[in-house]
This record gives structure tokens, C-alpha cells and sequence, in this order.
């Protein structure tokens, strides 16, 4: 029915906008009439002027949309465009019997969350008529997720289009078609829906020709992730390799919720970052010796029936050290969290450790190591010949945020944080003439190790040298 499964969804103000749109790769373009300043007056535009298939779709306020118009007037928009040239067109399965089938996607929207009773939905979406079939939900939790994607377990009489809005449903718009979904809906740089990404996202880094039913599951798991590179390098590797994975990102709120549905969702191994590296250890079947002497798992592969942890950081952490004398080093490390630890056991051999926390009690701890334990205020004591910045501050978005402000007490400053790879510490640290070191070092040394635990295969060092 369809010419394939990626439909660009433009949102124009103006007719102009959608012929002007750039959307190469794409198999069709649905065009949302209702967001143009006056829809009538697209009753008169030829859409076989386009290059690719068109899906009209002039959705009314009570149905999500911006149309504020009669349900009347939304059907004779969209008989005009079929007129004129429209291969298809998309409205409330509700209406969805005043149209010819052949040309009808049938749709239901809730976009406040996903339904227990989605499966008895989609049946009704379907009892309504048309070629095929459209339920676009809010998902919330990954239960909504596995919900949604077990639709596509069910043999329908027509084809179905499911698409997860929201952060959580984006991966959705990734593997949907891989499992059964009609279409994915993606976006040149203004989306229609939450959560939509852009075609040279699905395209580029997620790679979505080769995805498919077999293709293994892997991704990022923490919150936020939006800002995470790791998709495009990791991507780039396992197509470089030729291997038959995906990398994607998974924004988990409650762990509880992830491993709960994990495995059935075909989750096969994961990344974690904040706020979860410490948290994720108790939904572990079995932890390395190194993590579990850290105390933090950044790295989660299915092996065996069980899910096993590692920590991968402790091993980057060293490559971006591995220049400096530490045995002649005092080192003072901002943050408790899991990168906090992994610094703690890259540094076993410095002449000292302390940590600067706000949530640890002040004193000695036996951390990998001893370390001394003191509160942020008080920065300006310590003297140290290497800085270490384990927390959040200056990650992307924040760019101009800084852990430290004013004059920095080393010789040496060390940030973990990766995006961007100049953070504001590491400015402010070069222009007090210190030596800096990136978090990308670190990050991309870490990777490589990841991406050998989850594949099996020696990485390629030029693999893992930057981002393309």
C-alpha cells in the first residue's frame, strides 16, 4: 500500500513550506493542512506536484490538531485533496466512513497516555474501515512501550501503523517498521508530534535501512539522554563491522519499570549513565569484581538468561590518566556518583584522594581505595595537583555552568563530562595555563571496551576516535 515505511511529517505555515522542504530519504510526506494559517486555501493546490506521496491530514482541535473547523469542513479539505492529486488521507477513525476506504488511514490519537485496553483500541480503529490503521499514543513508562510493540504480535486484517509518542516511544519510530509498523513518522526540523526525530537521525545514526526483526537491541539508559553522542558512534562502529545491532537511547525515570520489560521488549544489553550507575547494581543477576569494588555499573549485557554488569569508565578513566606520574599526585574529585567511584579507582596509585561531596558524610571512607571526604565549600583548602570533575555541571545544555569558579587549585584538570567536549571548567582551566584533559578521551576509550563486552569483537581503534 505504502512506498515505504518513512513519511516526512511537515507542518507548514505556508503552502510554500511544503514544497520548499528538504526531504530526501523519506518514502512519502504527510502534510498536517490544519497547521497552515487558512486550510480551505489548500483546496485548490495540485499535492501531484510533489516528488513523493502525499498524506493530507487536517486534524481538528478535539481530535489533537489545530483545525478549528467543523468535522464537515475537515471532510471536504480532504476530498479536495484527494482531488488534487493526495495519495492518501488520515482522520479520526471516528469520521473515517465519509471517505472512500481505499484512501483512508484510519487514526486514534492520546496524547495524555497509553491505554490498559490498547489492543481493544486498535480492534475498534480497525472496525472503522479504511486501508489501514493508525494508533499514536503518549508512553510514559516502558510498560506502555512493550505494550504498544505487542501489538504488532497480533495478526490484523489491514495494515497498522503504532508509533510510542514522548521520549520514552522514541525508539519506537526505529524499530516499529521492523516489527510491523505500516509507517514511522519523522520531521526535517519542526516535529508534528513529541518525541519525533528527524529523518537524517533515522536515516543517519540509527542506520533504519538495516534495522530489522532480528536485529539486536542495545542503547543508553539513564535520564536525561537526549544529549548523548552514543548512538552516533556506536552506530557507526557496529555498521562498520557489519554487525546486526542498534544502538539507541532509552530514557528510564524507574528502573523497576526498564527491567520489568526490558526482555520482552528484545532489550539485549545497555549503557547506564546518571542517575542510575550505582541504582542499577540491584537488578543485577551478577556484577564484575571491578564494579563491584567501584560500586557503580556502567555497562549491562544479557548473557545466559541473566543480566551481568561491568564498569567500563574505571578502564576509560585510566587511558585519559595513563600520561600522568599519580604516585607524586594529591587529586581532589568533585561528585560521589558512579564516575566519582570509577575516578576513585583509576587513582589507586596517587599520593592521596579526596572527595568533595554534598550528600557524603565528611571523613575517611574506604572507596577502592581510602579516601577523605569533604564538603564542595570548602574547595579552597585542598590543595591538589589534579582535579577531577565526576558530576553533571557543564554537561550540555548547562554550557556555561562550572564546578569550580575563580582560581583552580591544580596543575592538571581533569573533566568527565564529554558534551561539549570544551566544557567551561576546562576553558577557564586553560586560560590559568593548566594542562586539561576531555572527557571525550575518556568516553571513547570506555566505548570501545563496551562495544567489545556486548559484540564479542576486538574494537577498531579508528572506530573509536571520534564521531563522524
Amino acid at each position: 500500500m505504502f512506498p515505504g515505511p518513512v513519511c516526512v511529517a511537515l507542518t507548514p505555515d505556508t503552502p510554500a513550506d511544503v514544497f520548499s522542504a528538504d526531504c530526501k530519504g523519506a518514502d512519502c510526506v504527510e502534510v498536517r493542512l490544519d497547521c497552515l494559517g487558512d486550510p480551505r486555501a489548500s483546496m485548490e493546490i495540485r499535492w501531484d506536484r510533489l516528488s513523493l506521496p502525499v498524506i493530507a491530514t487536517c486534524r481538528r482541535v478535539e481530535n489533537g490538531g489545530c483545525f478549528s473547523g467543523s468535522e464537515d469542513q475537515e471532510i471536504e479539505i480532504l476530498q479536495a485533496a484527494l482531488r488534487n492529486g493526495a495519495h492518501w488521507v488520515d482522520l479520526d477513525y471516528r469520521s473515517a466512513d465519509r471517505i472512500d476506504g481505499a484512501s483512508v488511514i484510519a487514526s486514534w490519537h492520546d496524547f495524555s497516555g497509553t491505554p490498559a485496553d490498547l489492543e481493544g483500541v486498535t480492534a475498534r480503529v480497525f472496525q472503522s474501515g479504511g486501508a489501514a490503521a493508525k494508533v499514536a499514543v503518549l508512553t510514559r513508562t516502558w510498560a506502555d512501550v512493550r505494550m504498544l510493540l505487542d501489538l504488532f504480535e497480533r495478526k490484523w486484517p489491514r495494515p497498522l501503523i503504532a508509533v510510542g509518542m514522548g521520549i520514552t516511544g522514541q525508539m519506537t519510530r526505529v524499530i516499529g517498521p521492523s516489527r510491523g509498523s505500516a509507517l514511522t513518522f519523522v520531521n526535517v526540523g519542526r516535529e508534528s508530534a513529541p518525541g519525533q526525530i528527524t529523518v537524517a537521525e533515522l536515516l543517519g545514526t540509527y542506520k533504519f535501512r538495516s534495522v530489522r526483526r532480528t536485529t539486536r537491541l542495545i542503547g543508553i539508559v539513564g535520564n536525561p539522554v537526549g544529549h548523548s553522542t552514543s548512538p552516533e558512534l556506536h552506530n557507526r562502529a557496529l555498521v562498520a563491522e557489519g554487525l546486526d545491532y542498534v544502538y539507541l537511547k532509552f530514557p528510564v525515570d524507574s528502573l523497576a519499570d526498564f527491567f520489568a520489560n526490558a526482555v520482552e521488549i528484545g532489550i539485549a544489553g545497555f549503557s547506564v549513565t546518571i542517575p542510575h550507575k550505582v541504582g542499577v547494581m540491584r537488578f543485577l543477576d551478577r556484577v564484575s569484581s571491578e564494579a563491584m569494588a567501584v560500586g557503580a555499573v556502567n555497562t549491562v549485557t544479557r548473557v545466559d538468561g541473566a543480566w551481568a554488569g561491568e564498569n567500563t569508565d574505571v578502564h576509560g578513566a585510566r587511558v585519559a590518566l595513563r600520561d600522568l606520574d599519580l604516585a607524586r599526585m594529591r587529586v581532589v574529585i568533585l561528585g560521589s556518583g558512579g564516575a566519582a567511584r570509577a575516578a576513585v579507582a583509576a587513582t589507586l596509585d596517587a599520593r592521596s584522594v579526596t572527595i568533595l561531596s554534598r550528600s557524603l558524610p565528611r571523613g575517611r571512607t574506604d572507596w577502592a581505595r581510602t579516601v577523605e571526604v569533604d564538603h564542595p565549600d570548602h574547595y579552597s583548602v585542598h590543595e591538589a595537583e589534579l582535579l577531577i570533575n565526576a558530576t553533571p555541571v557543564g554537561m550540555s545544555p548547562d554550557l556555561e555552568a562550572s564546578p569550580v569558579s575563580g582560581s583552580i587549585r591544580a596543575e592538571v584538570v581533569f573533566d568527565m563530562v564529554y558534551t561539549p567536549e570544551r566544557t567551561r571548567l576546562l576553558r577557564d582551566a586553560e586560560d590559568q595555563g593548566k594542562r586539561t584533559i576531555s572527557g571525550r578521551t575518556m568516553f571513547l576509550a570506555q566505548a570501545a571496551r563496551q562495544f567489545e563486552i556486548w559484540t564479542g569483537r576486538t574494537a577498531d581503534p579508528q572506530l573509536f576516535s571520534g564521531v563522524a
